[in-house]
């Protein structure tokens, strides 16, 4: 495969709007005991929250395991 096109969304997000990635992000969350994401503090953005950091935030307080590569030196 060279690339891949698609992109899943749960049949009851469909027509969330702009909102439809952070519903996607939550059920995906939701349905898993691990959360392996990039998020680099440091360099997030200052005026608005970003949508790692609404996962991340939401995996937290569904106390999901976080496996945060961008503070584990020993994956990159």
């Amino acid at each position: 495969m060279k690339s891949y096109e698609e992109t899943y969304y749960p049949e009851h997000i469909i027509g969330s709007g702009k909102a439809v990635y952070i519903e996607r992000n939550y059920e995906m969350i939701n349905k898993s005991r691990f959360c392996i994401i990039y998020y680099d503090e440091q360099n997030a953005p200052t005026i608005r929250k970003s949508g790692t950091k609404i996962a991340l935030d939401y995996a937290i307080k569904q106390e999901k395991i976080i496996i945060n590569i961008a503070i584990q030196s020993d994956f990159i």
